[in-house]
C-alpha cells in the first residue's frame, strides 16, 4: 500500500530495481493509488517483502479500511475546498493504530475522500465517502466534509452513495468511529455496509449525526475553525463589511438551511418510494437555494418560482458570478433544466438523479456565497 498514493523518487528507483529482479515488466498502477506486482512466485515473497520494507513500502493494510484513496485537495488543486489529504492522513494514522483489533467487517470497508464535490477521490463509490465543503459560523467559514454513505465499489461502481450530512472537518474521525462501531455492533449476519445503511434509514442516520454537526462559537472550540494539516484559521472574518452585509450573511445562512431541510425530506421520500414527492422536494430545495443567493443581492424577491429563476439567471448566471473557474455554469444548468423540463416519470432513477443534482447545486450556492464574500472583503482591505 502507498499511504496517500505517495512515492519518493528514491522509492521509485528502488521499486523499479525490485520489479526487474522478480517480476520483469509486470507492474500495474491501480485506481486505489497502489502498485501491484504481478506473477510473484511464492518462493520470492519473503525476499520481496524484505526489500520493499527496506525502501519504506512494506507497510500492511492494502485493500483494507486503512488504505484510503484521496485526491490532492487543497494541497495543490485550485478547486479544493477542504484538505482531503490532511483528513485522509489523520484517518489512516488512527485506523492503522487499531487495525489489528478492528472487526473483519470493518476492515473490509472502503473510505475515499475528495477535496470538493467533484469525484476525483472516488467518494461516490465508497462505503464511506467524504467530499470537502464549507459552512459559515457567524463571520467565519468552517471547513467541512459532506458524508456520503452506501456507495458500491463492486460491479464497476454498481451504486453511488448518497450525501447524508456535512460534518466539521475536525469531527470527521469521531464520526467515522461512531459509524464503524455501530455497524460492527448492529449488522446482521453477512450484511453489507450498503444494506445496513438502507436498513438503518436516513432519519436514523441524521439522528446519529446530529451531535456532531452543530457549530459552537469560535471562542469555545477554535480548533474547529482550522483544517487538517493547517493551523491557520480557515478564513478571516468580515471585518469592516458593516451591519448591512452582516445581516445578509445571516439571511443566507437561514435561507440555505431551508434548502438543506427540503433536500433531506427528498431523501426520506426516496426511501419511502414516494418518487413524485422526492422529485418535487428536490426541485424545491434547488429553488430555495437559488432564492438564498438572490436575496443576498435582492432581499425583496418573492416566492414565485418563475421570479426566482429569472432573478437568479440575471444576477448570478448571466453575470457569471455563479460560475466556477473550471466547471463554469454546470451546476446552475441543473437548476434551469429541472425548472424547464421537470421529470415526466416518477421513477427511482429520475428521483435519485434529481436529488444528486440538487445536492450539487446547493453546495455550489455555498461556494458562490463564500467566494463573493471573500472577494468583497479583499476589496475592502
Amino acid at each position: 500500500a502507498l499511504p496517500l498514493g505517495d512515492l519518493t523518487s528514491d522509492q521509485m528507483f528502488g521499486l523499479a530495481d525490485i520489479a526487474r529482479k522478480y517480476v520483469g515488466d509486470n507492474v500495474r498502477m491501480t485506481v486505489e493509488q497502489n502498485i501491484v506486482m504481478r506473477w510473484v512466485s511464492n518462493h520470492d515473497l519473503p525476499a520481496i517483502y524484505r526489500e520493499l520494507t527496506a525502501i519504506g513500502l512494506g507497510a500492511a493494510g492494502a485493500g483494507t479500511i486503512v488504505d484510503i484513496t484521496t485526491c490532492p485537495g487543497t494541497d495543490t488543486c485550485k478547486l479544493g475546498i477542504a484538505s482531503s489529504r490532511g483528513l485522509a492522513g489523520e484517518l489512516r494514522t488512527r485506523l492503522a493504530a487499531n487495525n489489528a483489533s478492528l472487526p473483519e467487517a470493518v476492515k473490509g470497508l472502503r473510505i475515499k475522500v475528495s477535496g470538493c464535490f467533484n469525484s476525483c477521490g472516488q467518494h461516490h463509490i465508497a462505503d464511506i465517502g467524504f467530499f470537502g465543503n464549507s459552512r459559515r459560523s457567524g463571520s467565519l467559514k468552517v471547513p467541512h466534509f459532506q458524508l456520503v454513505l452506501g456507495g458500491q465499489w463492486e460491479e464497476n461502481g454498481g451504486a453511488f452513495g448518497m450525501a447524508v450530512g456535512a460534518i466539521p472537518a475536525k469531527r470527521v474521525p469521531e464520526v467515522l468511529d461512531v459509524i464503524t462501531r455501530r455497524y460492527a455492533r448492529e449488522r446482521e449476519r453477512n450484511e453489507s455496509f450498503l444494506n445496513w445503511t438502507k436498513r438503518l434509514g436516513r432519519q436514523e442516520i441524521k439522528t446519529m449525526l446530529e451531535p456532531y454537526t452543530g457549530l459552537p462559537a469560535f471562542e469555545t472550540e477554535p480548533e474547529l475553525f482550522s483544517d487538517w494539516g493547517d493551523s491557520r484559521v480557515y478564513s478571516i472574518s468580515d471585518i469592516g463589511v458593516g451591519e448591512c452585509a452582516g445581516e445578509v450573511v445571516s439571511l443566507f445562512s437561514i435561507e440555505i438551511s431551508h434548502a438543506e431541510s427540503q433536500h433531506f425530506d427528498a431523501l426520506l421520500a426516496l426511501d419511502s418510494t414516494d418518487f413524485k414527492q422526492a422529485n418535487e422536494r428536490a426541485f424545491r430545495s434547488m429553488l430555495l437555494a437559488a432564492r438564498a443567493l438572490v436575496r443576498t443581492r435582492y432581499p425583496n424577491v418573492g416566492n414565485e418560482p418563475e421570479r426566482i429563476v429569472e432573478e437568479f439567471r440575471t444576477r448570478f448566471y448571466d453575470t457569471e458570478l455563479f460560475f466556477d473557474k473550471f466547471a463554469k455554469g454546470k451546476f446552475a444548468q441543473y437548476f434551469f433544466d429541472m425548472y424547464e423540463n421537470p421529470p415526466t416519470q416518477n421513477t427511482r432513477e429520475a428521483a435519485y438523479r434529481a436529488i444528486e443534482e440538487a445536492q450539487l447545486f446547493i453546495e455550489a450556492c455555498h461556494v458562490c456565497e463564500a467566494r463573493i464574500g471573500a472577494e468583497s472583503l479583499t476589496r475592502i482591505l
